[in-house]
């Protein structure tokens, strides 16, 4: 067995060879600042992954006898690169020969971002941070890393291993990696296991679905290993859910690689940066974007990436991450709620029975809707339905309750509602799914049982017997006293994706949800609403939480408008609509790719007609009672942006229909006022003017549009910036207001910083932007970059 005796005597026998590599790549002795310091393996900052009762004893040590710094046995062991090192010396103003000479009394200074790679001194570097009047600095005996053999680099870091504990994820990374180079190695790392992890950790390597993904994400992005917990993997794979956990890891991975630009990139990830990154959605959020530029731009983010230019692109791809951002720790969080979705899946399916199959097979199987050519879609579209039925009734159907809020008391025990599993079974039979549990829960009146087990609890059997001709008409009657129940109302508004407000804290982005937020955000687990893009706003809810966890298992098809399709015109003939369709080729590939759609379609014509439908919602927690949940209006600009979209895609579409004149003719008043564009084969570019909007033109087909229509024209065509300007006259600021062609905003913008030196971009909430964003926005602040414009002055929305 390979112990850690023997790894004790391996490194013994090795200490010469160490020595003797130390000596020859030896390039000298500095003081360096604690700062630009990280420690492996994982190369962290100091106050990471430290042992605090070590570091507490370390602490009362330098309080009372001082700290010794000069003895070498104290001496933190660092490698540098050659580049830096030289920028180093020069910065330092410093020789090489002063280094080799020095012993420890010249400080070398490291450029922004820059550090050196050290294998021991954690703990003393940790200490000493937090007795700052001994001076924040270390001497580092400094070996050139080129140089300086790995191996060798390895073996003193692992030397030191009472400096800090080495990660499950770490340990992963070494026994994969020595795997394919040295099986002795790869022993020597089994060895840091317990038998149990290990065991664990060799049925997660032979799984055929998991492994491949969880080994992406170990390898690729160094900061998530920290979070990899090998003890709760029994579970997961247990669960027999791999699809999902798949689904989530390759999420995962495309949303790191969505940040950073590259795959290559990834190895600039540390764990800090998981930290501070994961469960934030930048895209979305205004305050986690700026709290997560702040990070950036002060370099406590993203330390192992030094170059600048690089640094700022990471600004602009956060603005691309519309989800929270996933990792190994949240995937073992959102596990815990995932596993009671699929459990009442498999139940649902297949009753109590343990069937060695996971819940999307299973799901698969009984889906009746089956179609050769190409079932996933429309398979795909009803178990996610199913999996949003099952999240809005999760308590009622598995007994269990959700995370308790701050002085909620424990609720009686929870169970199973009879009435829940019905109606799921009901509605797991029209979206297409049936088996034998299936169908004996839908055939199963749950008020009959009721009934029954009150006439049971009320005169025991053991006692008592009803007349068997008399049961059913006292069961019928019982039955119908239920229905004189009514709908309770509810004063709860509409759960939305995003507030203004307090948005949902970081430590509840994950795992399972509470009380409170199940509560109010079920009945607003709806396909259609979480298909639909969320704008960006101040902070995201708990239903925002909901959508990207089951983004992250299942995956939502978003509409990146968030917008009903257009309507065709009630003007235009149904001869010019896609008259493509119509003809002999164009039915040939439409068809088939119908019939696949025919269903999902269907589906989410039926979601919208009871979405827009008053009805009365049933509240779960509370049996026999219902709650109606109330529509919330919009906001004024939101529905304001929404109509302006929708009338631009009206005017497009009219533009774009080519028809002869006299079909519209027949159409339209004869009286109503009609001004034409040019539909020629050669269209000429509309011209517009400031009292009718589009020029008459009198050659070629033409499309004759009314008066109204023209009004949408003339606001489409519509093409400038509306800019304030911050300026400051004496004691007095305030914004001037004027309009730029949009085409020339580059150039105006150039003109502008001539004369007023660097600028910062606003929204007219206060929301800062980059000058490529400018002409992406209808109205923009634009402020010198040395005058702090104060929150309050910013032009509201109603004044635009």
């Amino acid at each position: 067995m390979f112990s850690f005796q023997t790894n004790a005597n391996r490194l013994a026998s090795l200490t010469d060879d160490v020595i003797e590599e130390k000596n020859k790549k030896f390039s000298g002795i500095v003081k360096v600042s604690i700062e630009d310091l990280v420690f492996s393996p994982e190369f962290m900052p100091c106050d990471q992954n430290i042992t605090a009762a070590k570091v507490s004893r370390l602490k009362r040590i330098f309080k009372t006898e001082g700290c010794n710094r000069r003895e070498p046995s104290n001496f933190i062991l660092g490698t540098i690169s050659a580049s830096l090192l030289s920028e180093a010396l020069l910065l330092s103003k410093l020789t090489l020969d002063d280094l080799r000479g020095s012993e420890g009394s010249r400080m070398l200074y490291l450029p922004r971002f820059q550090y050196i790679k050290c294998a021991n001194g954690r703990s003393r570097a940790a200490a000493l941070l937090d007795t700052p009047h001994l001076g924040t600095w270390w001497t580092v005996e400094l070996y050139l890393y080129q140089d300086l053999d790995p191996k060798a680099f390895d073996i003193i870091t692992e030397n030191y291993i009472n400096e800090g504990a080495f990660s499950h994820g770490h340990i992963c990374e070494r026994i994969v990696y020595h795997r394919s180079h040295n099986l002795t190695e790869e022993k020597r790392w089994w060895a840091r296991l317990t038998k149990s992890l290990g065991v664990i950790l060799r049925s997660i390597l032979k799984h055929p679905l998991i492994a491949p993904a969880l080994l992406e994400l170990i390898i690729n992005i160094p900061g998530m290993r920290e979070g990899f917990e090998i003890g709760t993997w029994h579970k997961i794979i247990g669960g027999k859910c791999d699809e999902e956990v798949v689904r989530y890891m390759e999420f995962t991975l495309e949303s790191w690689v969505k940040l950073m630009g590259s795959k290559e990139a990834l190895l600039n990830v540390d764990t800090e940066d998981v930290k501070e990154f994961q469960l934030r959605v930048p895209g979305v959020s205004q305050v986690d974007y700026r709290y997560l530029a702040d990070l950036i731009e002060g370099g406590i983010a993203f330390k192992r990436l030094t170059n600048v230019e690089e640094r700022s692109q990471i600004l602009h791809r956060m603005k691309n991450i519309n989800y929270l951002l996933p990792s190994i720790y949240t995937l073992q969080k959102d596990f815990k709620y995932l596993r009671l979705c699929t459990d009442t899946m498999k139940r649902l399916l297949h009753g109590k029975r343990k069937i060695p199959l996971t819940a999307q097979v299973l799901a698969y199987d009984a889906f009746s809707h089956k179609d050769p050519i190409g079932p996933n879609d429309v398979f795909f579209e009803r178990l996610k339905s199913l999996y949003l039925y099952i999240m809005q009734d999760l308590v009622e159907l598995t007994g269990e309750w959700p995370l308790l809020e701050d002085g909620e008391e424990p609720p009686e025990a929870p169970f199973r509602h009879p009435t829940n599993w019905h109606r799921l079974a009901q509605k797991a039979r029209r979206l297409g799914f049936e088996s034998d549990e299936i169908r004996r829960l839908a055939v199963t009146n749950p008020d009959e049982q009721v009934a029954s087990k009150a006439l049971q609890d009320a005169r025991p059997t053991a006692l008592y017997e009803y007349d068997e001709s008399e049961v059913q008409d006292i069961l019928s009657r019982i039955v119908h006293e239920f229905t004189r129940a009514r709908a309770r109302a509810s004063t709860d508004i509409e759960s939305t994706f995003t507030t203004i407000g307090a948005g949902e804290p970081i430590t509840r982005r994950c795992g399972r949800q509470y009380s409170g937020a199940y509560m109010h955000d079920r009945w607003s687990f709806n396909l259609d609403e979480f298909s639909r893009r969320t704008r960006e706003s101040r902070d995201i809810t708990s239903l925002f939480v909901r959508k990207s966890v089951f983004h992250a298992f299942w995956r939502l098809d978003e509409d990146k408008d968030g917008d009903e399709a257009m309507p065709y015109p009630e003007r235009l003939s149904p001869s010019s609509r896609g008259s493509q369709c119509h003809s002999p080729e164009g039915a040939t590939s439409f068809e088939p790719r119908e019939k696949l759609r025919k269903g999902n379609r269907n589906q989410r014509q039926d979601g919208r007609r009871r979405s827009s439908q008053p009805r009365d919602r049933v509240n779960r927690l509370v049996p026999n009672q219902e709650v109606i949940r109330k529509k919330s209006s919009r906001k004024k600009g939101a529905r304001r942006r929404t109509e302006q979209r929708r009338r631009q895609n009206v005017i497009r579409h009219l533009i774009s229909q080519e028809s002869p004149p006299t079909q519209h003719l027949a159409t339209q008043p004869a009286t109503s006022p009609q001004i034409s564009i040019n539909q020629d084969n050669h269209p000429e570019p509309m011209q517009f003017d400031s009292e009718y909007g589009v020029s008459q033109y009198s050659r070629g087909s033409s499309l004759r549009l009314s008066d109204s229509a023209l009004r949408l024209v003339r606001l489409v065509n519509k093409d400038e910036i509306k800019v304030f300007q911050w300026t400051v006259s004496g004691l007095k600021s305030r914004w001037i207001t004027q309009s730029w062609p949009r085409e020339s905003i580059s150039l105006k913008i150039s003109e502008l910083g001539a004369q007023l030196g660097d600028l910062v971009f606003y929204l007219p909430e206060g929301r800062t932007i980059s000058q490529h964003e400018l002409d992406k926005h209808e109205t923009i602040c634009i402020a010198p970059h040395s005058i702090t414009v104060p929150q309050s002055a910013f032009p509201a929305e109603e004044e635009l």
